[in-house]
């Protein structure tokens, strides 16, 4: 049974992205969980964005389209906006697990210690493939996507820094909770979509800055982490060219 106390404000900030926005959009709003409101923050796109939200303006609680700060700017304009009891952002082109995710979640009492709900996911590739990742907030392993937690966290913590150009910010917010407050489930919360503005390098790079701080790792851990990264993109780059040449040959003998 839902209960009053239990709203669920979902956010999802977008910028030029109207070819994954639509997934996420449908996503939300097939959720059987009632007691709950979308917000989307669009930072003024160029694209195409605005004539999906056109099209789903009426199923959509709050709209914002104007230029922002970056995404975490965006993402403060929707959390101050929000009128729930609990946050979730999701980006565009990521979905829930199931229709029935939220409902499932929130037909438990949480108890009120707990402020911070996640769990693990599975990772979407361009290719078609996916890969099951573990969260753990001891090893700092925690993705917005799949975390839900109080919105009166902000007023104990602060808002995400809105800094250029850092993408931390939230991994900063989340390790700022105390540990006790968090209670992981079994049943993935989101799929995300790979590619995203974090999965480069240098937003790698920040979070295992923030781990040495924390001393989850230390810094000759996160020398190794970098080296198996940059190999692990220079093997995807050669494994792309491969395919490319490959192509690109049978095209030319037929």
């Amino acid at each position: 049974m839902e209960s009053m106390s239990n709203k669920v404000s979902i956010i999802t900030v977008c910028y030029n992205c109207y070819k994954d926005l639509e997934k996420t959009i449908k996503s939300v709003l097939s959720q059987t969980y009632a007691n709950k409101e979308y917000l989307i923050i669009d930072g003024g796109s160029t694209d195409g964005t605005k004539q999906v939200l056109q099209e789903y303006n009426s199923k959509i609680d709050f709209i914002v389209c104007e230029p922002d700060n970056g995404i975490y700017d965006a993402m403060n304009k929707g959390i101050k906006m929000a009128t729930g009891d609990w946050i979730i952002c999701m980006n565009a082109g990521d979905v829930f697990t199931s229709e029935n995710i939220l409902s499932n979640i929130f037909s438990h009492n949480i108890p009120s210690h707990k402020s911070f709900i996640y769990s693990d996911f599975w990772l979407f590739h361009e290719d078609g493939s996916r890969t099951f990742r573990h969260t753990d907030r001891k090893l700092g392993e925690i993705h917005h996507q799949n975390a839900i937690y109080r919105k009166s966290l902000h007023e104990q913590y602060g808002y995400y820094i809105v800094t250029h150009p850092y993408i931390v910010s939230d991994f900063l917010f989340f390790m700022a909770i105390p540990e006790d407050q968090y209670l992981k489930i079994d049943t993935p919360i989101a799929n995300i979509q790979a590619g995203g503005i974090s999965d480069n390098l240098w937003c790698c790079e920040q979070a295992w800055a923030v781990k040495v701080v924390y001393g989850i790792e230390t810094i000759p851990q996160i020398f190794i982490r970098d080296i198996r990264f940059r190999f692990g993109l220079w093997r995807q780059r050669i494994k792309k060219r491969i395919k490319n040449i490959l192509f690109t040959n049978q095209q030319n003998t037929k």
